[in-house]
């Protein structure tokens, strides 16, 4: 039978990205505080802990990778990471935002870059392919996609 902490998608989600960065997911916690909080808590295992160093250094290294993966608001504060305003248990499991991302060199402002790359969107002849999807939980992965032959 799972555990609250292994029925939570964003449980899972933070430590799947652990995991493929390689950190020892036995040295490990990953929970909510409580069902009711929209936070999560990584820490490393006080029971495997030597050292309060190595502990500072491990919750540095899970924030570092949690940032990498998507996860903006990791927050590292020495004895663990804190990682606010996670997405409810309850958020469809099949809901992304897919965002079209474009660096627009050569530009006043904002307003200029933004109306740049409006204009590269409605632009047939760009093939801009890169890709940031969000799924439900927070993890973020970029994606090149393919452009069909529209020959």
């Amino acid at each position: 039978m799972p555990t609250t902490a292994q029925a939570d998608p964003a449980v899972s989600a933070v430590r799947a990205a652990l995991d493929a960065a390689g950190h020892e997911l036995s040295e490990l916690l990953v929970f909510r505080p409580d069902l009711g909080v929209e936070h999560l808590v990584v820490r490393y295992n006080p029971l495997s802990s030597d050292t309060w160093d190595l502990e500072e250094e491990q919750n540095t290294a899970y924030a570092k990778t949690l940032r990498r993966a998507g996860w903006e608001s990791a927050v590292d504060l020495g004895a663990l990471v804190f990682i606010p305003d996670v997405p409810a248990p309850s958020t469809a499991p099949k809901t992304y935002v897919a965002s079209w991302r474009i660096a627009v060199d050569d530009v006043d402002d904002a307003q200029q870059a933004a109306d740049e790359a409006r204009a590269r969107q409605l632009d047939p002849g760009v093939t801009e392919s890169l890709w940031t999807v969000t799924d439900a939980v927070g993890r973020t992965r970029t994606i090149h996609c393919s452009d069909p032959d529209l020959s």
